[in-house]
């Protein structure tokens, strides 16, 4: 009985921490809520903080992972095999919608950097969650074009592989903070660009 209530305390901390940081982030930011302010608020101590989360960052990931599994569901729900509509306009659809995520969600990007997006012996972006979604995304609307005839054949994980690391959080944050181009100028070129690229 012991152990079970002791998980059953576990899963109450992390989401009385979860909510905690979430709510704390909302109003002030991300980078200016420290671990201290979280656990302070939360009230719970420091020591349980940390055994949950040994950095600030693998607290955002596991928010982040929430935000996204919304975001991967959606796309899922809107690109059933029953959808009959052009791969043109189905692939248009999915690379928007990413890029908007990506604006939306920059914070949450630069917040877990350090510790889910470096290339090391145990984390590798492009095995990551996020990535390999969308990779897989536009491949299997890049392989459904090339069967319908829509574009000639090509690799097409090759071709989402590129695709992908060119929309990437750094590129979005590149574009839109040193070359000043808004969120939407960056995703209409984007668009132009790899539509003219595979259907023009």
């Amino acid at each position: 009985m012991m152990q079970r209530s002791e998980r059953k305390d576990a899963a109450s901390n992390r989401e009385l921490i979860l909510d905690t940081a979430s709510q704390l982030f909302q109003e002030h930011g991300i980078d200016s809520v420290s671990m201290h302010q979280i656990a302070k608020a939360a009230g719970v101590g420091q020591g349980t903080l940390y055994r949950r989360y040994s950095s600030k960052a693998e607290l955002c990931l596991d928010l982040f992972t929430e935000r996204f599994g919304r975001f991967a569901g959606d796309m899922k729900s809107e690109f059933t095999p029953a959808l009959k509509q052009p791969v043109r306009e189905k692939l248009a659809h999915f690379l928007a919608c990413w890029i908007d995520f990506v604006g939306t969600e920059l914070q949450w990007f630069n917040a877990i950097k350090p510790d889910a997006w470096c290339i090391d012996d145990n984390i590798n972006v492009f095995q990551s969650e996020p990535f390999s979604f969308v990779i897989g995304s536009i491949k299997q609307l890049l392989d459904e074009a090339v069967a319908n005839g829509e574009i000639r054949s090509l690799d097409a994980e090759f071709a989402a592989f590129q695709i992908a690391t060119s929309m990437s959080p750094i590129a979005f944050a590149y574009f839109t903070e040193e070359r000043g181009q808004s969120a939407e100028q960056l995703k209409e070129q984007y668009l132009r660009y790899y539509d003219r690229l595979f259907f023009g």
